[in-house]
């Protein structure tokens, strides 16, 4: 019998270390071991990406990877999102943005438009459009037909951009590695130690349901 030394009451045997979790590796079919980021996608596929081997679908039987030879852009991917219409798109390291509508893969790069090729980010707003974080490039918004980039001459407090969020007023908030960007549409409000933050290197960003706005740094 184990007791919690917390509580003082008796541990339940399924949470003796057993039957809790189950592990998948390369050895159940998945592409790579380390995993940069995951996804749910709206039909329930859970969606890996990994430090080098493409990308991982689970359907909740079987696994089906994706890497270069099936279009994806790269094979270390660090964030993945599914857009309204069902695209699930995948931000790769060096190589832009994949574009995945369940059939073929659609890449864009800095020669389409995009701010840069390291791509840390992704977030779709409410009118529909997609905003990519990169490293060293500022960030990208784009409209489905053309890229809009921001960077430190539009008022953007750094280049690499580890996160984004849109808040409850619509305004988008940008996790960079010198500060908070907080843009209205038309300018950026930025934040930084000299105004309270711990740090100005900033990992995440989530609001929670009271509005407030929570802060992850190194």
């Amino acid at each position: 019998l184990f007791i919690d030394k917390i509580t003082g009451l008796p541990i339940p045997e399924d949470a003796q270390g057993k039957g809790l979790f189950t592990t998948y590796t390369t050895d159940n079919g998945l592409a790579l071991d380390q995993i940069n980021c995951s996804y749910k996608d709206s039909k329930g596929n859970l969606w890996f990406g990994t430090n080098g081997g493409g990308v991982s679908q689970y359907n909740g039987k079987s696994f089906s990877n994706y890497t270069i030879l099936h279009g994806l852009a790269s094979n270390i991917i660090w964030s993945i999102l599914e857009d309204t219409n069902g695209n699930l798109w995948f931000a790769t390291d060096g190589n832009g943005i994949s574009k995945y509508d369940g059939k073929v893969f659609k890449n864009y790069t800095t020669s389409q438009g995009l701010a840069g090729d390291v791509v840390f980010s992704i977030k779709e707003d409410k009118k529909g459009n997609l905003w990519f974080g990169t490293a060293g490039g500022g960030v990208s918004k784009f409209d489905g037909k053309k890229f809009i980039n921001y960077s430190t001459a539009e008022g953007l407090v750094n280049k690499s951009a580890r996160d984004i969020l849109e808040d409850h007023n619509g305004e988008i908030w940008f996790a960079t590695l010198g500060g908070i960007s907080r843009f209205n549409g038309t300018d950026f409000i930025n934040y930084t130690t000299a105004n309270g933050l711990p740090s100005d290197t900033i990992r995440s960003l989530y609001q929670d349901k009271k509005g407030n706005i929570w802060v992850g740094t190194d």
